[in-house]
């Protein structure tokens, strides 16, 4: 089926429902009924179709629209792959007026003006509620191109029954979070009970292949240097990342079907649920799932950790495009659902980890797994910001690429870990150099 931006549309549509799939908010509706001027500016905001958030969104836009009489807004859905989604849309001028898009997709359309700088609309004392590491994802020197919404990254997951016949008790503070020796010896004895394997890593697919850049600055190596655009895969940091993820099939620790590139969905989380192996470092989308099949038989921890601590970078922020008609509105509705009262309530009920430094589990008040959420928010606190840098440039999509072919053909045993980071750099700038 053809990508499509179209507002979706339900079996039972209420009167929310039609306006909505009309393209106009409820608050807009009433207004145009109580005799408002029929002129009315009108938004569209995109998102992955995730069901909840879809409600979240519009019921932070109606009440964005109360407030600015003469305005809609219509959610609606991205679909597809994204890029060629989005490039599809914006060669048409009918891309969304905001773009809900991922730290690894903004750098890209940032440089090529495809997304429009925000900050007269966003208020002088936001940044100061962000980390460094989050505000630079939108924020670039000649203005800012976004806001991070919300946040993701990986911790550990353990399979508690498991733990406890090893006699294992989980680290319970970032500063004692399983060093790289550690979790390997904790590995081993895992395989050993599950006599299959013993963990598994949280990646989705190919596009998701920079999931394992932590691991590289863990090591105090880096994927790109300082300036964000050289690569430094070359470094000795780095090449011993790859030596450390060598180790992991090596020793048959991890399942070979387990890569960037290999298996589809999430196979981590899949041979975690089956007993198949024992622990997995990955994101928050597994926890309801866990919840439903093996409750009470799950816990965690922290992400592992060699000479630096560091996590993935998933979330996603809201952006600006081109296409939009009303840009300072538009703006203006990003910084309104960016403001701390909506984060609350978008995470609270999406179950996500906010972006701003001031909230925490105990603020979001989540119904379920209050103390796992937390260790995520805490966890998020060592995302590295060269690594933000990296991952938001203007080349990574590109580059990500390139990272998952080698990583793959390193981790098999087909290059070492100094043959894949030669041929790596030598892909990278290529793709820099153009």
């Amino acid at each position: 089926m053809p990508p499509t931006n179209q507002p979706i549309m339900n079996k039972e549509l209420g009167r929310r429902g039609f306006l909505a799939v009309a393209g106009i908010s409820v608050a807009g509706a009433l207004a145009a009924c109580a005799g408002a001027p029929t002129a009315t500016k009108h938004l569209r905001l995109s998102s992955w179709n995730i069901p909840t958030d879809l409600v979240s969104y519009q019921a932070i836009a109606d009440e964005f629209v109360a407030a600015n009489p003469g305005t809609s807004v219509a959610i609606e859905v991205t679909t597809g792959q994204f890029h060629q989604w989005f490039i599809t849309r914006l060669a048409a001028d009918l891309a969304p007026d905001i773009i809900r898009i991922t730290p690894q997709q903004i750098g890209r359309y940032a440089a090529n003006g495809s997304l429009i700088d925000i900050s007269d609309a966003i208020p002088s004392d936001y940044a100061a509620d962000w980390s460094e590491a989050f505000w630079a994802i939108g924020a670039r020197e000649d203005g800012i191109y976004g806001v991070f919404q919300h946040t993701d990254n990986f911790i550990t997951y353990l399979n508690r029954p498991i733990m406890e016949q090893i006699g294992i008790d989980p680290p319970k503070t970032l500063d004692t979070a399983w060093t790289w020796d550690e979790f390997l010896e904790i590995s081993r004895e895992v395989k050993k009970v599950t006599g299959k394997y013993a963990f598994g890593y949280g990646w989705g697919g190919a596009e998701t292949a920079y999931r394992w850049l932590p691991i590289v600055y863990q090591n105090g190596g880096s994927f790109l240097g300082d300036d964000g655009a050289t690569p430094s895969m070359d470094q000795e940091g780095s090449i011993e990342a790859l030596a450390f993820g060598r180790r992991w099939y090596e020793e048959e620790l991890v399942a070979p079907g387990n890569m960037s590139k290999s298996g589809g969905g999430d196979v981590a989380r899949n041979l975690f649920l089956t007993g198949q192996i024992g622990m997995m470092l990955n994101n928050p989308e597994s926890i309801s799932q866990l919840d439903a099949e093996m409750p009470d038989e799950w816990t965690t921890s922290y992400m592992i950790r060699n000479v630096a601590a560091a996590s993935d970078l998933g979330g996603n922020a809201l952006a600006v495009t081109k296409s939009s008609k009303h840009p300072e509105l538009a703006a203006q509705l990003v910084a309104f659902v960016t403001s701390r009262e909506k984060m609350v309530k978008f995470c609270h009920d999406g179950n996500w980890l906010p972006a701003r430094s001031s909230l925490d589990a105990g603020t979001i008040g989540y119904a379920a797994n209050a103390r796992t959420l937390q260790q995520f928010i805490d966890q998020g606190s060592t995302i590295p910001i060269e690594m933000v840098r990296a991952e938001t440039g203007e080349y990574f999509s590109s580059l990500n690429m390139v990272f998952a072919d080698y990583l793959d053909l390193c981790l098999l045993g087909e290059l070492s870990p100094t043959q894949a980071s030669a041929q790596m750099m030598e892909a990278m700038r290529s793709v820099t150099a153009k």
